[in-house]
């Protein structure tokens, strides 16, 4: 089987996972197929860890809503996890391009508009 290399770039306090302080930039060698979820595994980042995680400058998970870490990554990828700590301004979040299944899974949250917001309800646990 064949290895891609990726290159990762984690902010905030999970940059702690690789060595940094605020900011981490790291190369990871993954076997051809692998996914975000199997990337986020090797590198010990739980969801309620992660905040917003962009693979090569789109749109991927948001902070309280995962997609499951489907996509799969590519040789060359790069991919950046922020840590709850290091939001994303608000101001530019509208009109962001987001992977398939971001958008599907915002669609289902909000009733089809699938729109940026501020916050986020799981309505499955949250209240």
């Amino acid at each position: 089987m064949e290895n891609i290399q990726v290159q990762v770039n984690l902010y905030g306090k999970i940059a702690s996972k690789a060595g940094g302080r605020h900011i981490a930039r790291l190369n990871l060698t993954l076997p051809q197929g692998a996914a975000v979820c199997d990337l986020l595994a090797q590198l010990g980042i739980a969801d309620h860890e992660r905040g917003y995680l962009f693979v090569n400058a789109v749109l991927c998970e948001v902070p309280g809503i995962s997609t499951g870490g489907a996509e799969v990554l590519k040789d060359g990828d790069h991919v950046g996890i922020f840590s709850l700590d290091h939001m994303w301004p608000y101001q530019y979040r509208d009109g962001v391009p987001m992977s398939a299944s971001l958008k599907q899974t915002l669609s289902a949250q909000d009733s089809g508009h699938g729109a940026m917001r501020h916050t986020y309800q799981n309505k499955k646990t949250d209240p």
